[in-house]
């Protein structure tokens, strides 16, 4: 679980850091294709070698996560920071939901249990989101959705190439469809711009978000059930406020302590091994 849970601590400041970009004057199709370009970039690096491209699983995969990155960043836009963060703690409930049919997975009252805590937690450390706008809500559930379908389609893959192979090689071929959006979105008027705050925005979102977090990602599936390796995603909205409690001056409240307490129970309960 421990690649999983540095995944999901990455992804701590993903949706705040994405509603200060466009507040920068990045669009959201824009971010996600500069996003995903330096993310690309430092995969290839990493993996100093040629990636599995003509796998038809791998090309499967780069539509997927391409949907997930912009219907995650479109959605975030329309519905805010707090929502995303709430909506997509849907993922490993469908990750569940997905792992007994394409794994042959099944999900024990243990891991079961341990999303039902994790999402309590979580929730109780959001707190109330306030209302989204309804297409923004679409949007995130679907990419919760589609996140779930990415590490469920994906997993038997990585244990046979490895995580990094197939992270790599669906990350590049996802660039097309991504450019193809953006491209959109520039014939529709937009007109991105970046400063060095948005220079520091997108670094985060490539680097650190898409490159390490979604290698950490599957990584965590390459070596345990998918629907156990998927609970530490629940840790992300408690990294968000972490952060925003050591860096924003936020107060530290009993419902962030109780909430990570929850987190934490159920991570424990979903790694409990059954008979």
């Amino acid at each position: 679980m421990r690649w999983s849970a540095l995944a999901a601590a990455l992804w701590g400041g993903l949706y705040f850091v994405s509603q200060l970009a466009f507040g920068n004057h990045l669009p959201p199709a824009s971010l996600s294709l500069v996003r995903l370009a330096i993310g690309v970039g430092a995969l290839l690096v990493a993996l100093r070698a040629i990636p599995p491209w003509r796998e038809r699983r791998v090309a499967l995969l780069g539509a997927i996560v391409a949907v997930t990155l912009l219907v995650q960043t479109f959605g975030t836009y329309f519905s805010g920071a707090a929502t995303g963060s709430l909506l997509t703690l849907l993922t490993p409930v469908f990750v569940a939901l997905m792992a007994p049919f394409v794994l042959r997975e099944p999900a024990h009252i243990t891991q079961w249990a341990g999303i039902g805590l994790g999402i309590a937690g979580a929730a109780i450390v959001i707190g109330p989101a306030g209302a989204g706008s309804l297409l923004g809500d679409v949007l995130l559930v679907l990419a919760s959705l589609t996140w779930a379908a990415y590490t469920v389609i994906g997993g038997g893959l990585v244990r046979e190439r490895g995580a990094l192979a197939v992270t790599t090689a669906s990350a590049a071929w996802a660039l097309p469809f991504v450019l193809v959006a953006a491209g959109v979105e520039l014939a529709l008027g937009a007109r991105p711009a970046i400063n060095a705050a948005g220079l520091a925005e997108v670094l985060y979102l490539g680097l650190g978000a898409t490159a390490l977090g979604w290698w950490a990602w599957y990584r965590g599936v390459e070596g345990a059930p998918a629907a156990a390796a998927a609970v530490p995603f629940l840790l992300q909205p408690v990294v968000g406020v972490a952060l925003s409690i050591l860096f924003l001056g936020a107060r530290l409240t009993p419902a962030f302590a109780l909430g990570s307490a929850l987190v934490a129970a159920g991570m424990l309960v979903a790694s409990l091994k059954t008979r």
